[in-house]
């Protein structure tokens, strides 16, 4: 048996009151209430995903060629006419070359028929000055005529200019969200997000563009990680992964409708307003959207927050006394103040996060664990916003192929669940990971005519697939491999590391007109490689979360001999604590017949031997002990009579529960 060993220990007792998440646990999941708030932010996370994939088609790189000056019509002209053949411009794979063409032939006449012949060009060739382009699609390239030497770079910039504001966007959109609230930065990121995406639709030049592509992420950013969170904390904690797995759903989904949305109009001018119009409409019904109970908590406003609740009791059409609500504001406000003691006195008596990031990276194990782990985000963003970007050169029809690269994210999302709670985390990004670098090499080696098209289609959307699975793992894994007091640090780094791979990922045109194939070894090979790397990993499924770095170390290692095993594995319980008699001064065991622990910040302050010891603030332990009769005979007391006669037994008392704050 375990002890406790203090001089003195506060405990205190106070009646239960209604918390937060058992007020949300009695409104239920599922009602009018819900539904709607689930409903209002469906629509933000919608716009968000079209928001970040509209340069696919604003940027799309359109086939072109050279205007031949006599043979055509400047205003009336078509791609590919029978002439067009007949040593008028070069071909390439049957392809006519966009930025050259033939040397008109000097005294050449032009048929009566205007049908150019061979016999009117030379075999010299010369640079466009004019180009046709297919109708009817119309691109940013294909209305400024962004060919030929500076159409490359110039196109694939406009994706690289976006991950970079959205880069810089995410950080902000965090302070806004935390300081004044997640409603805020939903209904301010839609509006100025909205009116970039409006102003970029009447860009009059490139720069003008370019600016405006920038500056809409730096907006929209916060969209869906402000939905993502709002929606969770509208719920109770047994519903949230559910939760999480219904946005990634309707992400997916929102891409599609950009992909179905520019089939139809192929006019990029009228792509953006058809979306960012809306976006700034949308305010008008989002406005009614409650903001997070939680955060009014945490900011102490409760009124506000005891309105929301009572209007969802109301609208799900449950008493309001039931809901207990001024309980609940107290037991709020005596949280919040708990709270606020917690990090006033967290300040003084933990260590720096520099001092702690400094200790971590002395760790060769953790140093190691970083470097992977930050190789394996950047391959997952390089890798699965490539494959994206990729789909519109797949052959076939590439409105119909972006679609369906989306939508496999719909079943994947929901698997990626299902495989981390029966293979594990590391087997389950080890494997998806494999999976896709195995689907991008043999996407390499399948033809793209005949019957073997969609067999092509399927690998690539195999290989989709897998690296969503794996950016889904990836993002559960990160957060469970670090110690807690540097933990979102090192989650940050991971992350901003691996942010290069989607700035990266719309250069990959450039690869592809080097070798068609390149993109895909690329990707191929940098999955190949993080699917081995993950093997590193150690397995931290159903491990408790690190709190130091020696527990971070020891994730995987099999248990010392003669250790006590603990719960969720934690160091073990109390088996007793010891608690001075407040009357006489001695110590006596007080058995623990009953201990639970809730995740509760408080703080205690406990003195030994006369000496403050370092405060520990871990939550509260609920203990059940013996209750003190009216007259204690401690056993080993010096001046306790030793016969019999001397102290009558007392009939021991029914336990009392208390609550111990640690």
């Amino acid at each position: 048996m375990s002890y406790l060993s203090v001089h003195s220990i506060v405990i205190e007792t106070r009646p239960k009151r209604m918390e937060l998440d058992s007020a949300l646990e009695q409104l239920g999941h599922w009602g009018k209430f819900q539904l709607i708030s689930y409903g209002l932010l469906c629509v933000p996370i919608v716009f968000h995903a079209v928001f970040y994939l509209t340069y696919v088609f604003t940027a799309m790189d359109v086939e072109h060629r050279c205007l031949i000056p006599g043979c055509e019509d400047p205003l009336q002209t078509e791609f590919r006419p029978a002439w067009l053949t007949d040593a008028v411009v070069p071909f390439d794979n049957d392809r006519p070359v966009g930025c050259y063409r033939y040397k008109t032939a000097p005294g050449a006449v032009l048929p009566d028929n205007k049908s150019c012949i061979a016999s009117m060009f030379t075999a010299e060739e010369e640079a466009c000055t004019e180009w046709v382009y297919p109708k009817p699609e119309v691109s940013i390239k294909s209305e400024w005529n962004m060919t030929c030497d500076d159409s490359d770079w110039k196109l694939t910039m406009v994706g690289t200019m976006n991950n970079v504001g959205r880069f810089f966007g995410m950080p902000i959109a965090g302070f806004v969200s935390d300081r004044y609230g997640r409603r805020t930065i939903l209904l301010a990121g839609l509006l100025l997000a909205g009116i970039m995406g409006m102003l970029r639709s009447y860009a009059p030049n490139y720069i003008f563009f370019l600016a405006f592509e920038f500056l809409d992420p730096l907006f929209n950013a916060g969209l869906y990680s402000a939905s993502f969170i709002l929606g969770m904390e509208l719920m109770g904690p047994q519903k949230r992964v559910l939760w999480s797995a219904f946005t990634h759903s309707v992400y997916a989904v929102g891409e599609a409708v950009l992909g179905g949305v520019a089939w139809a109009l192929q006019d990029w001018r009228w792509i953006l307003r058809a979306f960012y119009g809306p976006a700034v409409l949308s305010i008008a019904v989002l406005w009614i959207l409650p903001e997070s109970v939680r955060w009014l908590c945490s900011k102490g406003r409760t009124k506000e927050a005891r309105a929301i609740i009572r209007r969802a009791a109301v609208m799900n059409k449950m008493p309001t006394k039931q809901m207990d609500l001024e309980e609940m504001q107290a037991s709020i406000a005596e949280e919040a103040k708990a709270k606020k003691a917690f990090k006033d006195d967290y300040k003084e008596d933990t260590p720096s996060t520099y001092w702690a990031l400094k200790e971590t990276f002395k760790s060769k194990i953790l140093l190691v664990r970083l470097l992977t782990c930050s190789f394996c985000w950047m391959t997952n963003t390089f890798v699965y916003y490539g494959l994206s970007l990729n789909s519109v050169a797949v052959a076939g029809n590439l409105y119909l192929n972006f679609m369906l690269v989306c939508l496999v994210e719909v079943p994947a999302g929901l698997v990626t669940w299902l495989l981390m709670e029966r293979v594990g985390r590391r087997a389950s990004m080890c494997s998806s990971l494999v999976l896709t670098g195995v689907a991008c090499v043999a996407f390499i080696f399948i033809p793209d005519s005949g019957g073997l098209v969609w067999v092509r289609i399927a690998t690539y959307l195999v290989g989709k697939f897998g690296i969503t699975v794996s950016y889904t793992v990836l993002y559960v894994l990160t957060a469970e491999l670090f110690p807690t007091n540097v933990r979102h640090s090192l989650f940050a780094l991971c992350s901003m590391i691996g942010r290069l791979g989607s700035v990266i990922a719309p250069q990959t045109r450039l690869l592809a007109r080097l070798m068609e194939s390149l993109p895909m070894i690329l990707f191929g090979s940098m999955s190949l490689a993080s699917g081995l790397l993950a093997l590193v990993f150690p397995e931290t499924h159903n491990t408790k979360l690190p709190d130091n770095i020696e527990e971070a170390e020891n994730i995987g290692k099999p248990a010392k001999k003669g250790d006590a095993p603990a719960a969720n594995g934690g160091s073990g319980g109390l088996a007793g604590v010891v608690v001075d008699d407040l009357k006489g001064g001695d110590r006596v065991p007080a058995p623990v017949k009953k201990t639970s622990v809730a995740a509760r910040p408080t703080r205690t302050s406990v003195t030994a031997r006369n000496k403050k010891t370092s405060v520990c603030s871990l939550g509260s332990v609920q203990v059940t002990v013996p209750e003190k009769s009216s007259s204690p005979t401690p056993a080993s007391s010096p001046t306790s009579p030793t016969s019999p006669e001397a102290a009558p037994p007392t009939p021991s008392a029914e336990p009392e529960t208390v609550t111990v704050h640690l």
